[in-house]
Formats: structure tokens, C-alpha cells, sequence
């Protein structure tokens, strides 16, 4: 299990103040694909999520509704990342971490970098009618190996 036990304990203890503060039945296929959540890599699709629910004959239908409630329930947020075709990913919002990410429009390469500058200058922002908890940064640009290859592809013509 990627997650810890008690990941999924806090994320269940969420899902449970949601269920009771909108009165919803207990479900317990919720709590199968929370497991999964859990236990997946972070972040993920969808489709990896299904694909992980089909040994419980969880469909994928049921997926989406579930991740839904996920979402309104504040375990998991949804972000698009631009992989080679725009994809909705999501994230356990109980191991979220502020990210900043270089993306090459090329070959889709994801790097994460720690920029000492760009956090202090997020951390001291202020924000009227908004209170920040994390963030994720895209930075979408070229990598050094598909400007190498670019190069090298001019030169030889």
C-alpha cells in the first residue's frame, strides 16, 4: 500500500463526516475504492483507479460517481496535466504537498524542482478572500534532451 493506515483512516474519518453531514447511506463500495485511492501511486486517473477496483467488480461508472463524492468531500481534488492529451488526475488531498513541476511540451517529461525563491515568494503572498493550503505549479517549457535532439536534427540538415 502506498498510503500509510493512517491515510486511509484520515481520509475515511472525512468520508464519514461527509456522509453523516449530508445524509448519505454507508457504502460499502466507497470504502473498496477509498482502499484503492490509498494503496495507488499518487497522483492518478481515473482509469488507473478502475483498473485497480476491477478485481472487487467495482464498474467504472461507479469510479467516477465515488471520485464525485471524493472531491465534494475534500479527500481527493481533481487537476488537468497536460500528458501528450489533456487528463483529469486526482490526489489524496491528505498527502499533498506544494509542487512545482517542469513539463516539456514535447515528449511530456514531468520533473519536480524545489525552488527555495519561488515558495518564499508563495508563502508570503497574500491573498484578499482567499486562504491558500497547497499548491501545484506547471511549468510548461522544453526539456534539455528534445532541444539536444532539435539541435542536432538543424545541424544535420
Amino acid at each position: 500500500m502506498t498510503g500509510t493506515p493512517k491515510t486511509y483512516e484520515a481520509a475515511l474519518e472525512r468520508l464519514n463526516a461527509y456522509i453523516k453531514d449530508h445524509n448519505m447511506r454507508r457504502s460499502v463500495v466507497r470504502e473498496m475504492i477509498l482502499e484503492q485511492v490509498v494503496a495507488l501511486p499518487q497522483p492518478f486517473t481515473a482509469e488507473q483507479l478502475a483498473k485497480a477496483c476491477k478485481a472487487e467488480r467495482i464498474s467504472v461508472g461507479s469510479v467516477y460517481n465515488v471520485l464525485s463524492v471524493f472531491i465534494d468531500a475534500q479527500i481527493v481534488h481533481a487537476f488537468q496535466r497536460q500528458r501528450g492529451q489533456n487528463a483529469t488526475e486526482y490526489e489524496l488531498t491528505t498527502v499533498v504537498e506544494n509542487c512545482i513541476q517542469m513539463i516539456c511540451g514535447r515528449c511530456k517529461r514531468a520533473t519536480t524542482i524545489h525552488d527555495i525563491a519561488i515558495e518564499h515568494l508563495i508563502a508570503i503572498r497574500k491573498y484578499s478572500n482567499f486562504n491558500p493550503h497547497h499548491y501545484t505549479l506547471f511549468i510548461y517549457g522544453e526539456c534539455k534532451h528534445c532541444r539536444q535532439a532539435l539541435l542536432t536534427k538543424k545541424k544535420a540538415l
